[in-house]
C-alpha cells in the first residue's frame, strides 16, 4: 500500500511537470503572439501617421500655394492701379515742369 502512495505521489509528480511545461510552453507562446501583434500595431500606427502626415503637408501646400497666388493676383492688381495712376500724374508733372521751363527760360515753343 505504501508502494502504491508513493506511485501514485510520483505519477501526480509527473503529471504536474508535464502539465507545468505544457503551461510554459503555452505562455511562451502567447507572449510570442503578443509581441508580434505589438509589433505590428506600431508599424501600422506608424504608417498610419506616415500617411497622415504627408497628407496634412500635401493640404498645407495646396493652402499655401492658393494664398500665394491670391497675394500675387492682388499685389498685379495694386501695382496696375498705382501704374495706371501714377501715369497721368506723371504726364501732368512732366507737363507742369516743362512749362515752368519754358517759362522761366523764354522758350516758346519747340
Amino acid at each position: 500500500m505504501v508502494k502504491e502512495i508513493m506511485d501514485e505521489i510520483l505519477m501526480a509528480e509527473a503529471k504536474a511537470e508535464e502539465i507545468a511545461l505544457a503551461a510554459a510552453a503555452q505562455a511562451k507562446e502567447i507572449r510570442q503572439q503578443g509581441e508580434k501583434q505589438s509589433e505590428e500595431i506600431v508599424a501600422e500606427g506608424k504608417k498610419a501617421a506616415a500617411e497622415l502626415l504627408t497628407s496634412l503637408e500635401q493640404q498645407t501646400d495646396l493652402a499655401a500655394a492658393k494664398e500665394e497666388a491670391a497675394v500675387l493676383e492682388k499685389g498685379r492688381k495694386d501695382a496696375a492701379a498705382v501704374r495706371a495712376n501714377a501715369e497721368g500724374k506723371v504726364t501732368d508733372a512732366a507737363e507742369s515742369v516743362k512749362d515752368r521751363l519754358f517759362e522761366k527760360y523764354g522758350v516758346t515753343a519747340l
